[in-house]
């Protein structure tokens, strides 16, 4: 359900789309916003839908991107190969700023209204952004290969995707997009890129952004595994024991 506070935001851009479009400027419109202000993970969390909104300024026969991004994480990739009927870890890339969600979503399929030289320009898809590993030795073509594959990996794990005509625009005015967070985010602040497009070239940009955190006691789970580590080490240990040695009494009674 969208709240109050949004639903206000939209009708106020409304109303300013309305105004604008008697005055003869050369800049164009573009405002958008999300439903929720912010997403609660508790311990039953499940994952969250939501829904981005807005305006655009005559938008007929154009086309939207909305770029849905989360935290940069390390993420490790790593080719395996069978030695002896074993299968090892042959090499790990360790990259430094992957974002943990990153989804994509269009009014069609963005290669139909964008080359790849236009879309590396706007820093658009898993290709252009800019990912950065540790081993910086690694030559282009190896690069490219390991950032198939990192994307292979977090498709399979729906945290990145591409949503082809996961945008409408009612109208040539009003447009949305549904957006679906699967039960593994991570917490943090995740920023949302909405990009207006008309034959190939960019007419407006706005940005929004959501934040996911932890509440009731699963943050300070959180809280404590990582501000806290040694003492959070210790109490699983000693939780660990105690509730092994109950286990072992119970059994002994049965």
């Amino acid at each position: 359900m969208i709240s109050k506070k949004r639903l206000s935001s939209l009708f106020a851009s409304l109303i300013f789309l309305w105004a604008t479009s008697f005055v003869p400027v050369s800049a164009n419109t573009l405002v958008a916003d999300l439903s929720l202000e912010e997403v609660a993970i508790t311990t039953d969390f499940n994952g969250e839908s939501l829904l981005l909104f807005g305006a655009v300024d005559n938008a007929y026969e154009d086309d939207i991107i909305v770029e849905f991004k989360g935290p940069a994480l390390k993420i490790a990739s790593r080719k395996k190969e069978q030695i002896s009927g074993i299968w090892v870890n042959r090499q790990t890339v360790n990259w430094r700023n992957a974002p943990s969600f990153y989804h994509l979503f269009s009014t069609r399929a963005i290669d139909d209204f964008l080359s790849p030289e236009q879309q590396r320009e706007l820093a658009i898809g898993y290709r252009n952004l800019g990912l950065r590993p540790q081993n910086s030795s690694l030559p282009a073509e190896g690069l490219n290969k390991w950032i198939e594959a990192l994307n292979r990996n977090m498709v399979e794990r729906g945290l990145w995707f591409q949503h082809d005509g996961g945008v409408t625009i009612n109208r040539g005015v009003l447009f949305r997009a549904p957006v679906s967070l699967p039960a593994n985010i991570l917490p943090g602040d995740y920023d949302v890129r909405v990009l207006h497009i008309k034959g190939g070239k960019l007419i407006a940009e706005d940005r929004t952004s959501i934040q996911v955190a932890k509440r009731g006691i699963g943050a300070f789970i959180y809280q404590a595994a990582h501000e806290y580590s040694v003492f959070y080490g210790l109490f699983a240990i000693a939780f660990a024991v105690l509730a092994g040695w109950a286990a072992a009494a119970a059994f002994r009674k049965t």
